[in-house]
């Protein structure tokens, strides 16, 4: 390559970055993953849960005092007051879910056309209650799709929720503590 090749190239490659610096777009990482993820249930505080999972159901409130709940149904049944605390905690708390669909035509591939279980919140903050639906695992089974009723979007939400609506189902069917 002579010297006239290589001023040749320089000149070319010295117009030419700046022009491409110049189009193309910007995007900054952290805004592009947030437009796909949002909070959960925007609430402050729950007064109570009703879990129905298949023909089984459990429902627990916030004391008057409001630092602990009671398991309302079955009446006779017990759940640590940690393990209610701590579902309360991920729901108030659930920030940057996932919305993996926004559209409800095809609920099938999610398992969301016969939930595995339905979840009644109502909030401190909120008139009406909050219907959390639950479906089918994701395909690397890490989480679990999840729908709000009257919400067109379909997220998907960590195992742990699942997790803790089945430790609690067991301590009302006896499979857990002195029980099992």
């Amino acid at each position: 390559m002579n010297i006239r090749s290589a001023v040749v190239f320089t000149v070319v490659f010295i117009i030419l970055v700046p022009i491409y610096l110049w189009g193309r777009p910007r995007i900054n990482p952290n805004s592009a993953l947030k437009e796909r993820e949002e909070s959960l249930l925007k609430i402050d505080g729950i007064d109570s849960v009703e879990m129905t999972r298949g023909s089984e159901s459990l429902a627990y409130v916030l004391t008057p005092g409001g630092k602990q709940f009671r398991v309302t149904q079955p009446a006779t049944a017990f759940i640590p007051q940690d393990l209610m605390q701590a579902m309360n905690a991920l729901l108030t708390n659930q920030k940057d879910v996932e919305v993996v669909a926004e559209n409800l035509d095809n609920l099938s591939e999610f398992g969301l056309d016969n939930p595995q279980t339905l979840m009644t919140i109502k909030a401190t903050d909120r008139a009406q209650p909050i219907k959390l639906l639950f479906g089918s695992e994701n395909p690397t089974r890490t989480a679990v799709y999840a729908e709000i009723e009257g919400v067109p979007k379909v997220f998907l939400l960590g195992r742990n929720l699942e997790y803790y609506q089945t430790l609690m189902f067991q301590w009302v069917e006896g499979k857990q503590g002195k029980n099992a």
